[in-house]
C-alpha cells in the first residue's frame, strides 16, 4: 500500500476520534449533575423508608428546628448536614440503565434499602432510591421516578430508619444556669451565690461532689424514645430548676425481662417534654445518690482541724 494512501487513512481515522469526542462534549456537556436538585432551605419535611422494614422516619421542619413525631426535636444540625451533603452529591456517570440491573443493585420501588422523599411545604420534591454498596462510602442510587443508577458518595446508614438516628439527644439537659436541685423525699440542694451550694439538712456540703453531680444534669444525654408503656414507679424524682423553671425528671427502673442481662434497663420522663427516653444504665446509677455521699465526711472535717 501506497504511503500516501497510509497518511490519507490516518488522517480519516484521527478526524473520525476527533469528532466522536466533540459530540460527546457538546452532548450536554456531559456534566456530572446532583442526582437531586433541590435547596436544603426549602425542604420542610423528610420521609425515609425501606421494603421490609417496618415504620420508618418522617422529619418535619418547625421553624429553624426539625423535630421527630409528637413534636419530639430532632438534631437540627445533623438533619441540616444530612440534606447539605444529598444536594451536592453529583451523580457521576451513569453504572446502569436496564431494570434488571436497578433491581440487583436495589433501587426499585419492589427492592431499595432506603427511600428517601423530600418535601418542600405542599409538594413532593423529589426522591431517591439508595440500595447496595459497590465500595467503602459509596452506594448505588437511583431517582424513585427512573432512569440510570448511580454510584455515589453517600451510605445506607447516613439515612437513619430509627428514632434514635435523628433524636436531639440533649433535649433533657439543663438549660443556663442551675439554681436549684431536689431528690424528692431525699435532699434539697440550693445556690447560694459565691458561697457555694446549701442543704436543708445539716452537714457541710463537698462542693466538687455537688457540682460533679450538677453537671450530670447539665450534660444528660438520652439514648432513644421508648415507646412502650410505662407503668412502674419512679425510683428517683428529681426536681432542676435552672434558667428555664423547674424541670421535674422521673427516672423508672424497668422490671428486667431477661435473666442473661447484666444491667438494669432506665427510661426518663421530664414534664417540658411529651414521653419516655431511654436512659443509659450507667448515667442513671451516677445520679442515683444520697445526701452522705455529697457531705464532707466527719473524719475529714477532724483532719482540717488537727492541721
Amino acid at each position: 500500500m501506497k504511503q500516501s494512501t497510509l497518511a490519507t487513512i490516518l488522517v480519516i481515522q484521527i478526524a473520525l476520534v476527533v469528532l466522536v469526542w466533540w459530540f460527546r462534549l457538546g452532548d450536554d456537556e456531559q456534566k456530572p449533575e446532583s442526582l437531586l436538585s433541590f435547596e436544603p432551605d426549602a425542604i420542610q419535611r423528610v420521609e425515609i423508608s425501606a421494603i421490609g422494614e417496618e415504620g420508618g422516619v418522617t422529619l418535619v421542619r418547625d421553624t429553624d428546628d426539625w423535630q421527630l413525631m409528637l413534636d419530639i426535636p430532632a438534631d437540627a444540625d445533623k438533619v441540616e448536614q444530612f440534606l447539605t451533603k444529598l444536594a451536592d452529591t453529583d451523580s457521576g456517570w451513569p453504572v446502569a440503565e436496564q431494570d434488571s440491573t436497578a433491581e440487583r443493585f436495589e433501587v426499585t420501588s419492589e427492592n431499595h434499602q432506603r427511600h428517601i422523599v423530600l418535601y418542600d411545604e405542599e409538594n413532593a420534591l423529589g426522591g431517591l432510591y439508595l440500595g447496595t454498596s459497590p465500595g467503602y462510602r459509596k452506594v448505588h442510587a437511583r431517582a424513585d421516578s427512573g432512569g440510570p443508577v448511580y454510584s455515589v458518595k453517600f451510605s445506607v446508614y447516613e439515612a437513619g430508619m430509627d428514632a434514635a438516628s435523628w433524636l436531639d439527644r440533649s433535649l433533657l439537659q439543663t438549660v443556663g444556669t442551675v439554681r436549684e436541685l431536689v431528690l424528692d423525699g431525699v435532699f434539697s440542694l440550693t445556690s447560694d451565690g459565691d458561697d457555694g451550694w446549701v442543704s436543708d439538712q445539716s452537714g457541710d456540703l463537698d462542693q466538687d461532689a455537688v457540682q460533679t453531680l450538677i453537671d450530670r444534669f447539665r450534660n444528660l444525654t438520652v439514648m432513644d424514645v421508648y415507646t412502650e408503656p410505662v407503668n412502674d414507679e419512679p425510683v428517683l424524682t428529681y426536681i432542676v430548676t435552672d434558667d428555664g423553671g423547674p424541670q421535674r425528671l422521673s427516672i423508672v427502673r424497668l422490671k428486667n425481662l431477661d435473666e442473661d442481662a447484666t444491667s438494669s434497663r432506665y427510661v426518663v420522663s421530664s414534664d417540658r417534654r411529651v414521653g419516655h427516653f431511654e436512659l443509659a444504665s450507667y448515667i442513671a446509677e451516677r445520679i442515683e445518690t444520697t445526701l452522705d455521699d455529697l457531705v464532707i465526711a466527719a473524719s475529714d472535717v477532724e483532719e482540717v482541724v488537727e492541721e
